[in-house]
């Protein structure tokens, strides 16, 4: 299997669903308040691209659980559409100007309160039009409600991991890795990894004992996945990224690598990190002094050597999962996907 040509397909039907169920909503908000025609044309530009590997989580999920019908790529585009909102909500909260080697949609939008204001509704519109298109979509109504349900959960997980996210730096504590790793799980692993492989495989009408197996190897592969974003996140190349290599080191991200160089680091390597982690508005010769430090204290290899025994325990659950040896294959490759990619 050429499986970064099969990425590519998935990711090109996944778009076009896209592509159409935004010209629909485009449509509808042109014949209500076309004043804001331009602001739903800003959100559908801004789900163009990426990876859509939640998306296609979603498809191979319903894949292992022997799904019938071509309607999964609706239910993927719906997902990426919600994906996109998310991000939207995101990059106001970490002040990011960059996304998917574009700016942000609060920065297209102008920045400031008004960008702002625009991108969070523009944000809770996707949310409601990712519902819309799942529950219009002709599978089984039982079948949909287990997914709406699952999807609602979902989002209730993500919002707790992103508000301790928030939250952890003002709690007067050291930050310690199992706080990091719950961020993780909740903000990150579930809702990337093993939700689209479970509502994929809810779609299928999978038995719960399959479901739950995708859900614990989606569950260690996320955090993998977010460990390595964390990793390039520092020491990735913008062009590749697609977004700034600064941005977590501007507004001090809680992370592996942070917690590992701080347990480890000397009195001038602290001198470094305080002056530059969390300080906002970083120089190159600053982020190249915040590497130097995760390296040397060994913070690097650390985060590493954590990833890989995630995607490790990650696999184990592959046997469980299938004897379709062409859907293992799939399974081994997308982990294996995740923690060599450069972007």
């Amino acid at each position: 299997m050429d499986f970064k040509k099969y990425l590519k397909i998935e990711a090109e039907k996944i778009e076009e669903s896209e592509k159409k169920h935004l010209q629909i909503w485009q449509a509808w908000i042109s014949e209500k308040i076309p004043t804001l025609l331009p602001h739903a044309k800003a959100f559908s530009i801004s789900c163009i691209g990426g990876k859509k590997l939640r998306g296609i989580l979603i498809s191979l999920g319903f894949e292992i659980g022997e799904g019938k019908g071509v309607g999964i790529v609706d239910i993927a585009a719906a997902y990426e559409i919600l994906h996109t909102a998310i991000l939207a909500h995101d990059d106001v909260i970490d002040q990011s100007p960059i996304r998917r080697a574009k700016p942000s949609l609060y920065i297209e939008l102008g920045g400031g309160h008004h960008g702002i204001s625009q991108t969070i509704s523009l944000g809770d519109l996707g949310f409601f039009l990712a519902t819309k298109i799942i529950s219009q979509s002709k599978f089984d109504d039982k079948l949909k409600s287990k997914a709406l349900e699952y999807v609602s959960k979902t989002m209730m997980d993500t919002a707790l991991g992103e508000m301790l996210d928030v939250e952890l730096p003002f709690l007067g504590k050291e930050r310690q890795q199992k706080d990091v790793l719950s961020i993780m799980k909740y903000k990150t692993a579930r809702y990337t990894i093993s939700s689209p492989l479970q509502l994929g495989a809810i779609l299928s009408g999978a038995e719960k004992d399959l479901i739950d197996k995708l859900g614990a190897f989606g569950e260690n592969l996320g955090i993998a996945f977010q460990i390595q974003d964390d990793i390039l996140g520092v020491f990735g190349q913008e062009k590749e990224l697609g977004k700034s290599n600064k941005s977590d080191i501007e507004e001090g991200k809680n992370t592996i690598l942070i917690i590992e160089a701080i347990k480890n680091a000397d009195k001038a390597q602290m001198k470094v990190l305080g002056k530059y982690y969390g300080k906002g508005k970083l120089s190159d010769e600053g982020l190249e002094r915040v590497r130097d430090v995760f390296i040397k204290t060994k913070a690097l290899e650390y985060a590493q050597k954590v990833a890989s025994e995630y995607i490790n325990e990650a696999k184990l659950y592959i046997p469980k999962i299938t004897e379709n040896k062409k859907l293992r294959e799939k399974l081994e490759k997308i982990a294996e996907y995740l923690i060599e990619r450069k972007r």
